[in-house]
Parts: C-alpha cells; sequence; structure tokens
C-alpha cells in the first residue's frame, strides 16, 4: 500500500472519529497522517485523484470541527452567563 493510500485511510478514520466526536482519536490520527502528507508525491493521475480525494474528506471534516466547535463555545457561554448570575445574586 502507498503513502497517499495510507493517508487516505487515516483521513478516513479521522472522519469517522470526527462524526462519533472521537477528540482524541481524530488528533491521534492527524498526528500519524501529517508526515505521509508532508512527502513528495507524484503527479500522475491516480495520485492527483488521492490528493483531492483527500481534501474532500478535509473540507467535510472542517465543517464538522467547526460545527463543534461552535457549540462549545455557545455552551461554555451559557454556563459562564449562568455562573455570574448565580454569583450576582448569592451576593449580599
Amino acid at each position: 500500500m502507498g503513502v497517499l493510500e495510507l493517508a487516505l485511510g487515516l483521513t478516513r478514520a479521522m472522519l469517522a472519529a470526527a462524526q462519533t466526536q472521537e477528540w482524541s482519536r481524530l488528533v491521534e490520527l492527524e498526528a500519524e497522517r501529517e508526515p505521509l502528507l508532508l512527502r513528495q508525491h507524484a503527479s500522475d493521475p491516480d495520485s492527483l485523484a488521492r490528493l483531492d480525494e483527500i481534501l474532500a474528506y478535509d473540507r467535510q471534516l472542517q465543517a464538522i470541527v467547526g460545527c463543534a466547535r461552535d457549540s462549545a463555545a455557545v455552551q461554555w457561554q451559557q454556563e459562564t452567563d449562568r455562573a455570574r448570575a448565580i454569583a450576582a445574586y448569592t451576593r449580599p
């Protein structure tokens, strides 16, 4: 199996991890994939097709991670606001 095939498999696993919100697994897979992608690759049609597929999966990953980040930010803000309200209410 070639380098790009390995990177593509890792990218698919990254997408699966993101879809199930396994963020630590996603980070591990990305660290494993990064050196494979940083290598120089051939520009033949098969290699270019694999790179295009990896990029397409990366766009999906960015969307999933972005939504999760935004959701976490909203939840954090709500909890912060709640804590401030409780603190203000309990002050003498």
